[in-house]
């Protein structure tokens, strides 16, 4: 069994240097030290290279849409017949990405000097992760690249479209909540103190709600200078590798699943991309032990991640894949079942696919209820605030208008 992978990003190099024609040229290249850096950028037919380690910089990422793009293209080269070094150089011409087209040309340079093309891609884990690099390997192990590459890109466009409904129906609501904590914010550091100086002037007794919000102004006021950096550091650890910020994203994670609305969507979500990928996996011919390991790694969830990780090794040990998910409590009794038949027809990478399937209608049908639920949802629930905040402030006005 391989072990979870724990490398980190390696660290970015700006480089200069000049082509035959003489004319400068410059750019970022990830290398584990300067010397592989310069020595990357040479073959890539510069001279007089110079390169200087960027040390505040972040290594940028692949958008998975360029991605999937860029994989469709390669699929159709190969389904034409175009050879595999010739379609990677027309990829680099064609493409817009210039992180992408780094990454193309280095794996092209690795193929050209007889490096195995997955193995040329496995040298880049932040960009190919372990479902493209096993995909390809098991296309050139069978000789069906194009076949291999073809399912490939049809896996990653699946997952992209659940990434985007999500995003889709998540984007409304929380642009909406945004913007209206923004509003109760201003309201509250703002307005509320300018009431609060008039009522002391005026030395009357104030109503227990509008006690209330002046309290939370108050607190609001005082609190703000510690709040900044504590959200700074919880954007820091996000972002950050190490077991404390893996711990930290786990147990948010674990916080979100527990959300009565978005719990089951994002569950569901997981799901759908968990079967599709290890049915593409299987329908590859990659066995189930070595085939957990890169759906781990696609989940793009820590909760469900570390779950398939415990799978792995639970299959490794001689279980059958269905009874370690139904141990777990993580899966849908659906989809265990499924597996459980698959198993015992030997058809698991079809039932999978087919499970993906119903997961992805139910997704779809999750998404148009947390839609049309959310957003009268917030609107009422936020408009309260808003209201109830307005009339603990006008209360004490009405009081001494009653009086006089």
């Amino acid at each position: 069994m391989k072990a979870r992978s724990t490398q980190r990003p390696l660290p970015t190099f700006h480089w200069l240097g000049y082509d035959a024609g003489g004319r400068r040229h410059s750019g970022t290249i990830q290398a584990p030290h300067a010397d592989l850096a310069r020595a990357q950028v040479r073959l890539q037919g510069f001279q007089k290279v110079q390169v200087q380690r960027q040390w505040w910089s972040t290594p940028a990422r692949i958008p998975s849409k360029d991605l999937a793009t860029m994989t469709r293209q390669w699929a159709a080269m190969l389904k034409a017949g175009v050879p595999v070094v010739q379609a990677l150089g027309m990829l680099c011409r064609s493409m817009r990405n210039k992180t992408l087209v780094t990454v193309v040309e280095t794996v092209l340079n690795d193929v050209e000097s007889g490096v195995p093309l997955h193995e040329a891609l496995a040298r880049h884990p932040r960009h190919f992760n372990g479902l493209y690099v096993h995909m390809v390997q098991a296309g050139e192990s069978a000789g069906i690249l194009d076949a291999m590459m073809e399912r490939l890109s049809q896996t990653l466009e699946k997952n992209e479209a659940l990434r985007t409904k999500i995003r889709s129906a998540l984007m409304y609501p929380t642009a909406v909540v945004l913007v209206a904590l923004g509003i109760l914010s201003l309201i509250l550091v703002w307005v509320v103190p300018v009431f609060e100086e008039v009522f002391l002037s005026m030395g009357a007794e104030l109503p227990l709600s509008t006690q209330v919000v002046m309290g939370v102004s108050d607190a609001l006021i005082q609190l703000w200078p510690v709040a900044l950096p504590l959200i700074l550091l919880i954007i820091w650890a996000f972002k950050h590798e190490g077991p404390g910020a893996e711990k930290t994203r786990l147990w948010a994670a674990r916080w979100c699943l527990r959300w009565p609305v978005l719990g089951p969507l994002l569950t569901t979500a997981v799901m759908t991309r968990w079967s599709q990928t290890l049915s593409a996996l299987l329908s590859a011919g990659v066995p189930v032990s070595e085939a957990l390991g890169p759906t781990a790694q696609a989940c793009d969830h820590p909760v469900f991640e570390q779950t398939t990780w415990q799978l792995q090794r639970r299959v490794v040990q001689g279980s059958s894949l269905s009874e370690a998910m139904n141990h777990t409590g993580q899966f849908p009794a659906m989809m265990v079942q499924l597996c459980t038949t698959g198993e015992e027809t030997g058809a698991l990478d079809s039932l999978l696919d087919k499970a993906g399937g119903l997961m992805a209608t139910e997704l779809d049908d999750q998404v148009r209820g947390l839609t049309s639920l959310l957003e009268p949802l917030i609107i009422v629930v936020l408009g309260g605030f808003i209201g109830a905040i307005l009339v603990a402030m006008y209360l004490p006005i009405f009081s001494l208008g009653q009086v006089f």
